[in-house]
């Protein structure tokens, strides 16, 4: 019987006895991470050197906290007012100093993008997986403990679990481990009531758990992500993007400002379709990739809606849900999808439903216990029949026969035991959800009604194809996967996750899932999202490249790139038209020269010069091209709510004014010498106070006082 306590002591206690002092443990990669019961076995395995501890995890997420002293004094306030009481790993910080103790080892197969760059620990310990495959990697590693954040839903008389943002790899790490013959794992759970109750897989009774701890101490506020700001870049490329999405089709997308770009994108097609096709023509969007577009997309209005399938539920889905696009429901039987899909049926239950059924050989002649509870479990038959010794009862009592060979008794059934609409239906399947404040806000207020719509689920079914395929194939037609990288070679492949001297930004992640899943789909496409430039150490760097010494997806899996300078197909195509196309979308001041190698390697003719059409794909161009749309009120900074004040925004703007202009020796001198001759003005004070800079009692507190004021009156 699962034991339910209040104490960390408890916890300790049963792994000791269980296991002895041997733990490997796994947690939940983002939100779900049990934060105070992690903190207490960390500290109690730092201070019990016998005990050998192990912590397989991803993306374990850290509050930012600054590198200079003016982003840490403006982060100490706004950490205060945004993440309140939000309890840190503090496995993090020992990790990124390189002082974790030698009996504990914490290994990620995904980390916080960047924050992880130059820590050799982290580095060291990173393990390059597949999504998919990381369950598998865990029962291989001999993982024994399982320990789960989840949310509850208490009633009258019962208490409900459900595995809410992660049901991502606990479920597969519990079904691999019993295939493979392997002890179950210890599951744990720490109840947080803050923590949005989602239904799908997640669902789980008590028994699930070998040990719940439930203490209103314990429960906190799920971490959340600051909006991030939107450019004229990630709008660019969110507008191109938005064309390439085929109505009734399938859409995976993850977070950040290109999803969010994206996202805007598609609801302004569907809600603002004539001031959308209007920017499209004066991009010359439709003149470049008509060809491109009526093959793979379209610009019209969502008439029959798109489906979620994607790794993670991000915000943007809520926002395609509410402009009424994520709207076509999928449904649990490959056969009854099928039929929706080909229009034979619809999700309205109509006389002559069962005839047809018998006719497309979905059902046989004879109605079988088997078939009754398929077809009541998706509404086809009224939920308050049963059936019994063969035959059907309703609740008036009235019996059928269920041979319908006979005319009459098809007649009879067609009548009287029809539901009125399919049941089940599902807009979005995900594995592991994150985002804002407004977001978990959304999940949490959604009626359980409207919840059922959003499923989540283990990531073996999302990610892949085998175990479910039948069903895989008729849910996602059309599908478009839609991921982000950092750099894109000429030939195609592509740089999403490190460097290429190997350190790790991120990790691979499902992105290599959802690009082989393209090719393996009828009628879908892997399309990766890339800014076509980055500023590098003094000078602007092209992030479409002639070669790069790290591939996270290869070349012989190109498909289609997108940078905010236009599209390029790869997909079937040869070397030399790749390598075309990808001059075409990089930034002009570096299209010359990767012309010039691609013909001294002979894989260009020396006559090819690049199209006038693409010859000025720079900065100016794209902000003149949105700034009358901008104007209007369209492609705004922050769409979706922001989370800094005015206030913060003016000291953002300034601080990210410094770090830019003081990349280097000579210009961060200038910038230090005229900054001695600034005095405070009367705002200017305010901000210095927020900073706590407005009594300076150091050299270093009164130089970076100057330099902020200095970065305060700089444009934006």
């Amino acid at each position: 019987m699962t034991s339910v306590t209040t104490k960390f002591s408890d916890t300790v206690t049963l792994l000791e006895s269980k296991l002895g002092d041997n733990w490997i443990i796994g947690t939940p990669l983002g939100i779900g991470k049990p934060n105070p019961m992690i903190n207490h076995l960390y500290q109690h395995a730092k201070s019990s050197k016998q005990l050998k501890m192990e912590i397989f995890t991803a993306l374990s997420l850290e509050v930012p906290h600054g590198d200079s002293l003016l982003e840490q004094r403006f982060l100490q306030s706004f950490n205060q007012r945004f993440f309140g009481q939000y309890p840190e790993l503090s496995y993090i910080d020992d990790v990124k100093h390189d002082r974790v103790p030698e009996n504990i080892t914490v290994r990620e197969f995904y980390m916080q993008s960047g924050k992880m760059l130059h820590a050799s620990t982290a580095q060291k310990n990173y393990v390059s997986s597949n999504y998919t495959h990381v369950a598998r990697d865990m029962v291989d590693r001999n993982v024994n403990i399982i320990l789960q954040m989840v949310a509850v839903k208490r009633n009258e008389s019962t208490t409900e679990y459900s595995l809410s943002c992660n049901p991502d790899l606990t479920l597969d790490i519990l079904k691999t481990a019993q295939r493979e013959g392997k002890p179950r794992p210890v599951v744990i759970a720490l109840v947080n009531e803050h923590l949005p109750f989602m239904g799908g897989q997640a669902l789980v009774n008590a028994e699930f758990f070998d040990l719940i701890h439930d203490h209103d101490k314990d429960y906190f506020e799920p971490f959340a992500t600051p909006a991030q700001p939107i450019n004229v870049t990630d709008y660019s490329i969110g507008l191109l993007v938005s064309t390439l999405i085929k109505d009734g089709g399938t859409l995976q997308i993850g977070i950040g400002s290109l999803a969010d770009a994206m996202v805007y994108c598609t609801a302004l097609r569907h809600q603002h379709n004539t001031q959308y096709k209007a920017l499209l023509d004066k991009s010359n969007i439709i003149n470049n990739y008509n060809t491109l577009i009526e093959k793979t997309g379209g610009t019209g209005t969502f008439k029959q809606g798109l489906y979620g399938a994607s790794e993670m539920f991000v915000e943007g889905f809520v926002h395609l849900y509410e402009a009424h696009i994520l709207r076509r429901k999928v449904y649990p039987d490959a056969q009854i999808q099928a039929l929706l899909n080909n229009k034979k049926i619809t999700e309205q239950i109509r006389p002559g439903l069962i005839k047809n059924l018998l006719e497309w050989h979905v059902i046989d002649e004879v109605i079988t216990a088997r078939t009754f509870i398929r077809l009541q479990s998706l509404g086809i038959f009224k939920a308050e029949l049963t059936f019994k010794k063969g035959r059907i009862t309703d609740s008036s009592g009235r019996e059928y026969s269920t041979n319908l060979d006979e005319k009459t008794n098809l007649a009879a059934i067609e009548q009287n035991c029809l539901g009125k609409s399919l049941h089940h239906g599902v807009v979005l399947h995900a594995a592991f959800y994150m985002g804002s404040k407004r977001f978990y806000q959304w999940l949490h207020a959604l009626i359980d009604e409207k919840k059922s719509l959003f499923q989540m689920t283990a990531v073996s079914q999302i990610n892949e194809l085998y175990g479910g395929e039948a069903l895989d194939r008729v849910q996602r037609v059309k599908a478009r996967f839609i991921n982000t990288c950092m750099k894109v070679d000429v030939l195609g492949a592509a740089a999403s996750d490190a460097l290429e001297n190997h350190q790790v930004v991120s990790g691979v992640g499902g992105q290599y899932n959802f690009v082989a899943m393209a090719h393996a789909l009828d009628d879908s496409r892997s399309i990766l999202m890339l800014r076509s430039v980055h500023s590098g150490k003094n000078k602007v760097e092209s992030n479409v490249v002639w070669k790069y010494g790290y591939c996270t997806i290869p070349r012989h899996l190109r498909d289609i790139v997108v940078t905010e300078y236009g599209m390029a197909d790869l997909r079937g195509q040869s070397d030399e038209v790749c390598i075309q196309r990808m001059i075409c979308i990089a930034d002009s001041r570096f299209q010359e020269d990767l012309r010039k190698q691609a013909v001294s390697h002979k894989k260009l003719s020396a006559s090819w010069q690049v199209p006038v059409a693409f010859t000025s794909n720079t900065p100016e161009m794209l902000a003149q091209q949105f700034k009358s749309v901008k104007d209007q009120g369209y492609f705004p900074t922050y769409p979706y709510g922001e989370d800094f004040t005015a206030d913060e925004k003016t000291i953002i703007n300034a601080l990210q004014w410094l770090k830019s202009n003081t990349s280097n020796k000579y210009t961060t001198l200038l910038i230090l010498i005229k900054a001695q001759f600034v005095k405070a003005g009367g705002k200017e004070q305010a901000y210095l106070k927020m900073m706590k800079l407005e009594s300076c009692s150091t050299l270093k507190e009164k130089l970076y006082a100057k330099l902020f004021i200095y970065a305060l009156r700089q444009p934006s």
